[in-house]
């Protein structure tokens, strides 16, 4: 099989990045891997990682911001003390 070159983790959805992640753990935990290749692969996990904080960020970002817009929506504003 030959090598491709590794996607971008910025262009990686949640569970694309998750997923790959996983698959980095089980080579990792297996114990085959030489030092320079556990290192570059200990190097993408890290990428991933971020990648999933971001994501998960943004969608917590997302969640809160729906929640104010509820509470505006539903009259529950704090500026609505005329």
């Amino acid at each position: 099989m030959s090598e491709q070159a590794p996607i971008d983790p910025a262009t990686l959805t949640f569970e694309q990045a998750a997923d790959e992640l996983d698959a980095i753990v089980g080579r990792i935990d297996d114990g085959e891997l030489e030092l320079e290749a556990l290192m570059a692969t200990h190097a993408r996990g890290q990428a991933l990682v971020q990648r999933c904080r971001a994501l998960l960020a943004a969608a917590e970002q997302q969640l809160a911001d729906m929640e104010v817009e509820d509470v505006e929506a539903s009259g529950g504003g704090a500026g609505d003390d005329a």
